[in-house]
């Protein structure tokens, strides 16, 4: 497959660092392996991944803004093992709110800079079967890099009426950047994440969308539930905290509509899903989930293994 997927909205609170971390560990359960990215300054999807496992936020002015020389830097200063098989981490930090400053001031002397986060990766990419990407919400030079780097963009959208300006200027934004950097990315599609599917202002909203945004919407919602925000208190990703669940079959309804699983991984995600109340390790080596405090959380150690 070898495909770099990015979540990006411009707008917070859709659900996309929930979703970019179901869709790496399911790809990941699947069989694929996966090299997700956490360019979030909130590192959430960081503590979903990689709670207590140690590790050293990297410098991400030379991720972002220069051409790193070989893999060997990567792997020895930027890439780690998560908490769960075949998912290795680019963490994020709190930093990562001051680098869109850094990336600006590279911009004055050379456009290219928002193409080098797509250069490194390539350094790995043959090592991966899929790179996803969670960005920090709204059009800032960091989101534009991550852009880039992208195959494909995807973006969860909220049932409500703030959504829309969101999704024309994020569509606005690639066709810019595919024009004036030289890349080529798709913009995969939208869904709609955390609705209540009975309400009536989700079907609404979304029979709106379906009318004006036709070829842009997939056929894929990701329905509310209170499991999902159970799984963050636990950092375990939902087809551990809760294998068969509604919104777990959503999530992955949404990778197979997308086509990203083939047969033979298919066959091999079916066995881990059943029987449904058994099977599947939670974390490398059955490990139990941790004792989660503020002590074990952005946690420093060594690096990729």
């Amino acid at each position: 497959m070898n495909k770099v997927i990015g979540f990006v909205t411009e707008k917070g609170g859709v659900s996309k660092t929930m979703s970019s971390v179901n869709m790496a560990h399911i790809l990941a359960v699947s069989g694929y392996h996966v090299l997700f990215i956490d360019l979030d300054a909130q590192m959430n999807a960081t503590d979903m991944l990689m709670i207590g496992t140690g590790y050293e936020c990297p410098c991400y002015t030379n991720l972002l803004c220069h051409q790193l020389k070989s893999a060997d830097i990567l792997y020895e200063g930027f890439i780690y093992e998560s908490n769960f098989d075949l998912i290795d981490c680019i963490p994020g930090s709190p930093l990562l709110k001051d680098i869109i400053y850094e990336i600006h001031s590279e911009l004055q002397e050379k456009r290219s800079v928002f193409t080098c986060l797509r250069r490194n990766i390539e350094l790995v990419r043959e090592d991966y079967d899929y790179v996803v990407i969670d960005t920090n919400p709204g059009d800032t030079t960091l989101t534009r890099c991550a852009i880039c780097a992208c195959d494909g963009v995807l973006s969860p959208i909220k049932a409500d009426n703030f959504s829309f300006s969101g999704v024309t200027g994020l569509l606005q934004t690639i066709i810019g950047l595919k024009q004036s950097c030289g890349v080529s990315v798709e913009f995969m599609g939208m869904f709609f994440a955390d609705v209540s599917l009975n309400s009536s202002g989700y079907k609404r909203v979304r029979e709106w969308y379906e009318e004006n945004y036709s070829s842009y919407i997939l056929p894929v919602a990701i329905r509310h539930s209170v499991q999902v925000s159970d799984s963050t208190l636990k950092y375990l990703p939902l087809l551990v905290a809760c294998k068969r669940h509604g919104t777990t079959d959503d999530y992955i309804k949404l990778v197979r509509t997308l086509g990203l699983i083939d047969d033979a991984h298919n066959e091999r995600l079916e066995k881990y899903l059943a029987p449904r109340k058994a099977g599947g390790s939670q974390r490398k080596g059955n490990i139990p989930a941790r004792e989660v405090s503020a002590d074990n959380v952005g946690s420093q150690g060594g690096s990729h293994g």
